[in-house]
């Protein structure tokens, strides 16, 4: 009551702070009814939806009781569901959910909250949600066709990345390439290389016969084909007298013993010159050779650079003077990233930083909830990595087009927040949540019951199986019978399913099976973990997922044998966190202990770095972070730390970040006082700093980072209003609006990291837009990655246009934009059909067989694709087992479907050409050949269907089929014949 009277009496954001078990779902409830009885809709915010929908389930009759609807909105499917909770007075859910029927509503139009404003917002476990959680970003998914053509690169660099080889002498070996590859690198990245030159040092190395002069020029394919076939000893050769010609090149070669380790074989450069362009090759004979990058940053380069190459179109490039980034920009910009993510994906791990769920990869939120996270994707290749990684469905990269943060959903609620927690923090996470939310106040709310909560002392075990054996002693020593109690019950929380898995399988040599309940995946029925109450012997092994806002029911016997005892079994991401999972016992004055044993092995490479040092290191780079106080350094080493420390936190980049580190090594080994070994206190210390180092950079950069790019996002979303409200567009909205995101997407991902001011941006983007908006109202397409024209094409050919309709698709085949040439060719061919001009029997036909030969490479570059992505497998045997390869078979089905289609439909155009007769069209929708597919199995039909449908969003959304027709005068001559 005192915490809800708080509440009731703040006339703005208020957070409160309220001991574990005692009430927060009440308070919430109560203070949103009150809410309600004041005139207002009240938003409850849970930190996941199983929560959510069980506050809201929990609640419902007490609202009832008031005459006041309430629902929750994470469990609908459709628009008219959405549309009926929102129409209730309160409604609880996620800040996902949230953010996204704002978007739903806002950037696509659906009606799904109509009327609901943000007026008040009740946010429950409001630290994770607005410091843990505060940068997690919800999008919406856009269908953007153009991003398909994309997955031939990724591939492409996932092979690459696949066939890697890290040495212990810390070089990395790329993978085997043809020897003539390095040639072709050298003259796709210089285009002035004197090609008679090349071949001259071929034939000085004896590589290819002697070729008089006037026939070198056009000698570099055979050129190409020798070196492919050459021997170490030619391939040096033929490098050395390169050099002689080009002496801006150099080359470190080696080769490989017989141990694996690499041995230098030569050096060959021209001495007196700058060598601006040096390769290192470990040279392998038969025409093969393996790059050697000395680390990961000059992989990520050289693969970029290669990767970059070997996709340049100089055609389009020079034809691309729109603000709008097409394919090439799109590269140039983003390779790099891509490589990264791949490299971060072979390092990532099934079980811990996400889960297989039905047909793909799904992120776990393992620092924080515990929660898989079923509607999240990762950006920027990562996510398509990790689908081929483990040869799920292959889905498309996302374009970002809409999103909101937790910070800006929270934002548009002005000064009407109020949040509950059992933890809020120190002052420093208090301190940077008043900064972040004008007027926000906090309270901390003392305990109604004094807290029965005793805590065994923390271990930090350096061996992990050590720590493995002293976790289960502990739990068994807790929950084992003894002569003066009953038997207790345990909860493990572990930082990943994994772990947990690992431990359920080992108690399991020693406790009953039916003892033992694993709750870690909230895809799973839990119902047996938090609906039973717990008994004495029970064992609860499980991640986060059963640590912030879960209720465990606990039996009176239990309690009576000293109550649940919990277990951490690693290093919590804060203070918070770590409090939240002890909140589990000891709830409502009943008894329990706690306890944390960590592994050492598993501690970040920043805890160990900081950990390891005493007390007087952690006090000094606390004092550096302290803009209250001056450390006083005794030696040069310390004063350049200390720089670069300060550095690190006024720009907090991967670059400054790895210079720090390695300067705080420097540190680390100076003789200052012996180094005391790890222990819980230390370890404690090293986490709360890096913690103060994560929220300075929250405020000052990440935030910061959201908040420009989600005032952009405002610009466009004006931009949209204007062309829903003017009469101009709404002949063909629908496809203006389409291009137009995808004109915002693209220029969001190339512009977004740029480091300019805000309000310089927002102005570019308010002139690129204004730009885009008047070639599209003069039937221009911004960009050549834009499908503007296919679209219009085919919007126009529905409503009759016929002629403009044609006009769109040649548009597309003059510009020869990312898009291809089916499709143009064939949605041309079947308006010319449709329009029946004469000679359109022959014009249909040329279309149709270009458009047939554009299937043949399409089929190409579909088996690119599947065979690069299963060439990378580490389970050959799966491979046509697999989700991908099922997809993949779809895909290829579909093709030969089409190209049949086609095919069928020139030897009909052919025929009635031949005869001069016409032809009658039989159009379909795409999806109607799935009819074709019936006897293939259920799971390939329906990967069947979605390739269709795919088809359709890349334009080709009808499929004809033509019947020759005779004419009358073919008739008679038939008769007198």
């Amino acid at each position: 009551m005192v915490s809800w009277c708080i509440l009731v009496l703040s006339e703005s954001s208020r957070l409160v702070q309220v001991g574990t078990g005692e009430g927060k779902s009440c308070i919430v409830a109560m203070f949103a009814a009150y809410q309600v009885m004041m005139g207002k809709t009240p938003d409850i915010i849970s930190s996941s939806p199983v929560l959510a929908e069980r506050d809201c389930k929990e609640w419902l009759p007490f609202y009832k009781e008031l005459k006041i609807t309430a629902d929750v909105n994470t469990n609908k499917s459709n628009d008219k569901e959405l549309k009926e909770c929102y129409e209730c007075q309160v409604v609880y859910g996620t800040s996902g959910s949230f953010a996204g029927d704002f978007l739903r509503q806002r950037f696509y139009r659906r009606e799904v909250r109509p009327k609901r404003e943000f007026q008040c917002v009740i946010v429950d476990e409001v630290d994770s949600l607005m410091l843990d959680k505060g940068l997690e970003v919800v999008y919406l998914n856009t269908d953007m066709p153009l991003m398909e053509s994309f997955n031939g690169i990724l591939s492409e660099i996932w092979l690459g990345i696949s066939y890697l080889k890290y040495l212990d002498s810390g070089e990395i070996l790329g993978y085997f390439q043809n020897f003539s590859q390095v040639l072709i690198e050298i003259m796709l990245e210089n285009k002035d290389i004197d090609q008679i030159s090349v071949v001259q040092a071929a034939v000085d190395a004896g590589i290819t016969p002697i070729i008089p002069t006037m026939q070198m020029q056009n000698k570099i394919p055979q050129v190409l084909r020798q070196l492919d076939n050459a021997s170490i000893v030619q391939m040096v050769a033929f490098l050395t007298m390169f050099v002689q010609y080009f002496p801006e090149y150099s080359f470190k070669l080696y080769k490989e013993s017989s141990d694996g380790t690499l041995r230098k074989l030569n050096e060959i450069n021209a001495a007196g010159t700058i060598k601006s362009q040096e390769r290192s090759l470990l040279l392998l004979g038969h025409g093969q050779y393996r790059v050697v990058h000395l680390n990961e940053d000059a992989l990520v380069m050289a693969l970029g650079n290669r990767i970059k190459l070997s996709f340049q179109t100089e055609t389009i490039k020079a034809q691309n003077k729109s603000p709008i980034p097409n394919r090439e920009d799109l590269i140039n910009g983003k390779a790099q990233i891509w490589i990264e993510n791949a490299l971060q994906a072979t390092k990532m791990t099934l079980g811990h930083e996400y889960v297989l769920h039905e047909d793909g990869v799904v992120p776990v939120d393992y620092k924080c909830t515990g929660v898989v996270q079923n509607n999240m994707r990762w950006g920027e290749g990562l996510q398509q990595f990790l689908e081929m990684k483990h040869q799920t469905k292959l889905s498309n990269m996302s374009l970002i087009t809409n999103f909101m943060s937790n910070v800006g959903l929270f934002k548009k609620y002005d000064d009407q927040i109020y949040g509950i927690t059992g933890t809020l923090g120190d002052q420093t996470e208090l301190d940077m949540l008043k900064k972040l939310y004008n007027g926000m106040k906090t309270c901390n709310i003392p305990s109604f019951r004094r807290r029965k909560l005793y805590e065994l002392e923390g271990l930090v075990i350096p061996e992990e199986g050590e720590w493995i054996r002293t976790v289960c002693d502990a739990v068994k020593h807790q929950v084992f019978p003894t002569v003066y109690r009953g038997p207790r019950a345990a909860l493990i929380i572990c930082e990943t399913i994994n772990r947990a898995e690992m431990f359920h399988m080992t108690l399991a040599e020693t406790i009953s099976i039916d003892k033992l309940k694993l709750y870690v995946n909230n895809n799973m029925n839990n119902s047996t973990v938090i609906d039973q109450t717990v008994e004495g012997g029970d064992v609860i092994i499980a991640t986060n997922l059963a640590g912030r806002g879960t209720d465990l029911k606990v039996s009176e016997s239990v309690n009576e044998a000293g109550g649940l005892f919990v277990l951490q079994t690693f290093l919590p991401l804060n203070i918070r966190v770590e409090q939240q999972v002890f909140g589990r016992t000891a709830r409502q004055g009943s008894p329990g202990s706690a306890q944390l044993i960590m592994c050492a092995s598993h501690f970040s490479e920043s805890v160990n770095l900081v950990m390891g040092v005493n007390t007087s290191l952690t006090s000094y780079l606390s004092q550096l972070n302290s803009p209250n106080s001056i450390p006083m350094p005794v030696s040069p080493t310390e004063r350049q730390f200390e720089n670069i420390f300060v550095r690190y936190l006024d720009n907090l980049s991967a670059q400054t970040h790895e210079v720090m580190i390695s300067s705080l090594k420097d540190f680390l080994t100076m003789n200052l006082n012996p180094v005391q070994k790890s222990n819980l206190e230390a370890v404690k210390d090293a986490r709360n700093l890096l913690v103060k180092i994560r929220l300075s950079m929250f405020l000052e950069k990440d935030v910061a980072k959201i908040s420009k790019e989600e005032e952009l996002f405002s610009i466009y979303l004006d931009v949209l209003d204007q062309i829903y409200e003017d009469d101009v567009f709404s002949d063909q909205r629908d496809v203006i609006v389409s291009s137009l995101h995808e004109c915002w997407g693209l220029w969001l991902l190339m512009n977004s990291s740029e480091e300019k001011p805000t309000e310089m941006l927002k102005e570019k983007l308010k002139v690129d837009l204004s730009s885009a908006k008047q070639k599209l109202l003069s039937k221009q397409s911004p960009s050549s990655m834009v499908y503007y024209y296919i679209r219009s094409g085919n919007s126009l050919r529905e409503k009759g246009h016929l002629a403009e309709s044609i006009e769109m698709y040649t548009k597309v085949l003059e510009e020869d934009g990312s898009s291809g040439l089916i499709i143009p060719l064939y949605n041309r061919a079947l308006a010319t059909i449709m329009k029946k001009d004469a000679g359109y029997i022959t014009q249909a036909l040329a279309d149709l067989e270009r458009a047939d030969e554009g299937m043949d490479s399409y089929k190409l570059h579909v088996e690119k694709v599947f065979n690069a992505i299963c060439a990378s497998s580490k389970e050959p045997e799966a491979e046509g087992k697999t989700l991908f390869a099922t997809q993949y078979l779809a895909k290829y089905l579909v093709v030969n479907k089409l190209k049949k289609s086609i095919q069928d439909a020139v030897v009909k155009l052919k025929t009635a050409e031949m005869r001069g007769s016409n032809v009658r069209l039989n159009r379909k929708r795409t999806d109607f050949l799935a009819k074709n597919f019936i006897f293939h199995p259920q799971s390939l039909q329906k990967e069947l269907l979605m390739d269709l449908l795919q088809f359709e969003e890349l334009g080709i959304d009808t499929v004809f089929t033509l019947d020759t027709v005779s004419s009358f005068s073919e008739f008679l001559s038939k008769i007198f014949k």
